[in-house]
């Protein structure tokens, strides 16, 4: 029953804390204010998380990990068809980052500027350690899916993708879907792929 009550509670700390982010920008959150919303004491609040740092991180790792398993989901979903994969999974990145400020900003965290509505959070670590993840995943699914594809091979193309959509997202210059469909052709193109006969949504 404690652990469950525990568990229970750090969900609602880490939902609370990332609309907050997301909402004024993490300089403008405050400890105090997430524990009265919670509903729980600011001691039990610091016990948990040991200071506002750790919580940042906390909700950081919810995130990244959230759109990790996003990813490996949606190139599940398309089995062996590895030229509607790759389109989706670009289209996947593009629109969870328009959708989530929190997200967006680990996600060009490592480049010159992240603002996060009215503050920064110190994410160049987990920034870097989200982008290999994402790396790794879509070049293990791209040994699986591609014929004559090395592991090698596997991991430049991922890694390149990965980093063109990251700059997209940095500096957008056109719409979520041009983006998704330029960078899906330049996979295309290096994997050797016939473009899906659709756009794929997610």
């Amino acid at each position: 029953m404690r652990e469950r009550y525990r568990e229970h509670v750090r969900a609602t700390v880490l939902e609370t804390a990332h609309d907050l982010i997301a909402e004024r920008g993490w300089d403008r959150v405050r400890m105090g204010e997430i524990a009265e919303t919670v509903g729980i004491s600011r001691a039990l609040l610091y016990k948990e998380f040991g200071d506002k740092p750790g919580l940042g991180e906390a909700v950081v790792l919810r995130e990244a990990s959230r759109f990790i398993d996003g990813i490996e989901d949606v190139l599940a979903h398309h089995g062996a068809d590895a030229a509607a994969g790759l389109a989706a999974s670009v289209e996947y990145v593009l629109h969870e980052a328009e959708d989530s400020t929190l997200l967006r900003a680990v996600l060009i965290a490592n480049r010159d500027a992240a603002p996060l509505a009215n503050g920064i959070l110190p994410l160049l670590t987990t920034s870097a350690h989200l982008l290999e993840l994402a790396s790794r995943s879509l070049a293990k699914w791209l040994t699986t899916r591609v014929p004559g594809l090395s592991g090698g091979e596997a991991a430049d193309a991922a890694d390149a993708l990965v980093r063109l959509t990251v700059s997209h997202l940095a500096l957008p210059t056109l719409s979520r879907e041009d983006t998704a469909r330029k960078i899906t052709e330049v996979g295309l193109r290096y994997l050797g792929l016939t473009a899906p006969e659709r756009s794929v949504t997610t």
